[in-house]
């Protein structure tokens, strides 16, 4: 369901795109929401395409890819470092946008329990985004918990998926 929306959305930008003629451009109980260490050696972003949307309808863009973890944590892993960078590195460059992080859980544990995980994994990027110069008020969180999953399936695969944090940008 997530990628058809993906699909939908990248199908409507490329559209708009092509009739204005615009370039676009190039489980414990003890989780902690840590902020992970900044590494000097970081690429420079390509620079995404810019989606501006009324602020009621936030939408995802595939540039902001989602932020994934480890069973029952809501610690950065090491390798998604680079990634986040790149988003910070995108919101700084757009100051119009206004993003919005998801935090969401696979489907074990109970439903407060994964609400109060998805908010947790939600917070922790907010932070890092905040650690690396994004406005504060430009970030905001939300919990899903396990309500909307990117897989249904009942593996593990599955549900290494549905452990992330899901970016929806808006503008101002």
């Amino acid at each position: 369901m997530k990628l058809q929306l993906r699909i939908v959305m990248l199908s409507a930008l490329a559209i708009t795109v092509g009739l204005t003629g615009c370039d676009s451009g190039p489980g414990t109980s003890k989780i902690q929401a840590t902020q992970a260490q900044t590494d000097a050696t970081a690429e420079a972003p390509s620079t995404p395409a810019v989606e501006t949307t009324p602020a009621a309808e936030p939408v995802a863009l595939g540039e902001l890819k989602d932020v994934h973890f480890d069973l029952d944590q809501a610690k950065i892993r090491s390798g998604e470092g680079r990634m986040l960078r790149d988003h910070a590195r995108w919101l700084k460059s757009n100051q119009n946008a206004m993003v919005t992080i998801g935090g969401h859980a696979d489907e074990r544990g109970s439903e407060e329990y994964n609400l109060r995980l998805g908010e947790r994994r939600a917070n922790a990027v907010r932070t890092y985004l905040i650690a690396q110069g994004v406005e504060a008020d430009r970030v905001t969180v939300t919990s899903h918990g396990e309500r909307s999953p990117a897989c249904s399936d009942h593996t593990e695969s599955c549900w290494s998926q549905n452990r992330r944090a899901e970016f929806q940008v808006q503008s101002r």
